[in-house]
């Protein structure tokens, strides 16, 4: 019962949800009451206590029915579903999908028109493993519908997904890569581009291809390009979590830096976002208000580290005599006569 309860509480209806939320602040209120009942011994919190517990029974039945009916209808129509998704594409909806198909899928799921085809590599607490899908917001929900063998759906609460949290260098084997994905020319045609960034790296005197995964609500892992698809349905930050970024002698504009350029060589910017981003740190490391010192020690950095190519020390430069010139109403100082 405890885990139809918890299987409620995260995909159920507002109102299922809220009744059980209801009884569980009944619950606490009256275990509030009886400890205060012996506490104190006023007669006065003894029949609150019976009060709110005969409620909170009441209730707790009603609760009980309702967490029932609602895991009920949600696996009914999730059987009705396979159903008619088996009838459609056999054993393998990855080697029988097709255009014609997949909008009879859109129609049955309920997918709407803003969506996204998103590649989700690895989630483990559902299962999932190199599997391309397609992504919408309904409401304050992400929802996923996944193309596997068997068609399914999973959501998540957007407001859980305000953070997404960057897992570097991860070793692969090419022919182990999405395997599934390549049998038919259709869904290759489809889900192609969304297939992680592989890059190369000569490690120990041979070459190694290594990935990045995006991680959103702990453990589902998009690929690189997955990640500029979501953009278009909610917003989030994306952040790296590395212990030489944790450095509390590093700079944060070293940081925001690093990040776009990881974004860069990932895809997730275009050439012209991320120099937009670029000039945007640099504006700011530019600020009046930042020592010469500050300034030229982050500068310098950067570039060494490879984060920039040296061409942009002259337009920091730049900025910064720009900045020094400038009151803060944004008008230029008047230079001196002579």
């Amino acid at each position: 019962m405890l885990r139809k309860v918890l299987n409620t509480l995260r995909h159920g209806d507002k109102q299922t949800k809220g009744f059980i939320l209801t009884v569980g602040v009944l619950g606490f209120v009256s275990i509030v009451l009886l400890v205060t009942a012996v506490i104190t011994l006023l007669p006065l919190f003894w029949v609150g206590t019976a009060a709110i517990s005969l409620i909170t029974v009441a209730m707790a039945k009603n609760a009980r029915l309702a967490v029932i009916k609602d895991n009920f209808n949600r696996n009914d129509e999730d059987d009705r579903k396979r159903k008619e998704d088996k009838e459609d594409f056999g054993e393998d909806a990855l080697v029988t999908m097709t255009e014609e198909k997949l909008k009879r899928l859109f129609v049955r799921y309920k997918v709407k028109q803003e969506h996204v085809p998103v590649v989700i590599d690895l989630c483990v607490s559902e299962h999932i493993k190199q599997a391309p899908g397609f992504a919408w917001v309904d409401g304050d929900r992400l929802k996923i519908l996944l193309i596997e063998k068997s068609p399914r759906m999973i959501e998540r609460p957007v407001s859980a997904l305000q953070v997404m949290e960057v897992e570097r260098g991860i070793a692969v084997r090419a022919s182990g890569e999405y395997t599934g994905l390549r049998e038919t020319d259709w869904m290759r045609k489809v889900f192609m581009p969304y297939l992680p960034q592989y890059h190369k790296k000569q490690i120990g005197g041979r070459t190694v291809l290594l990935k990045n995964l995006y991680v959103l609500d702990e453990d589902i892992k998009f690929s690189s390009p997955s990640v500029k698809e979501l953009k278009k349905l909610f917003a989030f930050r994306i952040e790296i979590a590395e212990r030489r970024l944790s450095e509390g002698n590093l700079s944060p504009y070293y940081k925001e830096l690093f990040v776009s350029s990881v974004l860069w060589k990932d895809g997730i910017l275009n050439l012209k976002e991320y120099q937009q981003e670029v000039e945007q740190v640099l504006f700011r490391l530019a600020a009046p208000d930042i020592s010469y010192s500050e300034f030229d020690n982050t500068l310098s950095s950067v570039i060494n580290a490879g984060l920039l190519p040296a061409e942009y020390r002259e337009y920091a430069y730049k900025k910064r005599e720009e900045r020094k010139n400038v009151v803060p109403d944004g008008k230029e100082k008047r230079k001196k006569r002579k």
